[in-house]
């Protein structure tokens, strides 16, 4: 008879483990999982190559960001009576960016042969979108757009590049220190475009010093 209870003990605790532990997994449930992708943002900033000019004179007057190329001559104080000579080159930049930018170009230009560029200067621009920021450490002039550039997913309140592509300076050749040694020498100009973005940087000094070098 004791050994008839004992086992029906032992039955009663089995079924009543079996009854807890289905009990545990009955709750209702339900579970899921989600991805998402961030895509990194674009800057793509480029610059046209102005048209070679094959006969430049001392004296010339080269404006850059013109709307088309010509050669042209200004006109001239009534007191002097000549014309000033000269070239209209287009000079413009590019922005196929998804990111809103700042953005500068860079000129340098030095005369083949090692000859003095003494007789160059430039004309900066004043009054318009660009400014004029002076010379680098390495020579370069630097002409800083006066602003953001949008780009085509970020609109910060800046230009549209419709407004500001032109890029307008001039440069002098000064005809009186513009000897004969200069004939036939080769004026060779380069044209660096910079942008960086816009969002996250310090207005007042973007760090265009973190720019690749081409």
């Amino acid at each position: 008879m004791l050994q008839r209870k004992m086992l029906m003990s032992i039955a009663s605790v089995l079924v009543l483990v079996a009854l807890i532990a289905g009990a545990t997994m009955a709750w209702f449930t339900d579970s899921e999982t989600v991805a998402a992708t961030f895509t990194a943002g674009t800057v793509d900033v480029g610059i046209n190559e102005p048209t070679d000019i094959e006969i430049v004179n001392p004296g010339d007057i080269i404006k850059f960001g013109e709307l088309e190329d010509a050669g042209y001559y200004h006109n001239a104080p009534i007191e002097r009576g000549i014309p000033q000579g000269g070239y209209d080159r287009v000079l413009q930049i590019d922005y196929k960016g998804s990111k809103a930018a700042y953005v500068r170009v860079l000129v340098d230009f030095d005369w083949a042969g090692d000859l003095s560029n003494a007789n160059l200067s430039i004309n900066a621009p004043t009054g318009g979108n660009w400014i004029y920021d002076g010379v680098d450490t390495n020579g370069k002039h630097i002409f800083r757009l006066n602003g953001i550039l949008n780009g085509s997913s970020e609109n910060l309140g800046g230009f549209d590049l419709a407004a500001v592509e032109n890029v307008p300076f001039e440069l002098v050749i000064n005809g009186a220190s513009t000897g004969n040694q200069y004939q036939g020498v080769a004026l060779n100009m380069n044209f660096e475009v910079q942008a960086v973005q816009a969002a996250n940087v310090d207005p007042l000094n973007p760090p265009f010093e973190t720019v690749p070098q081409p």
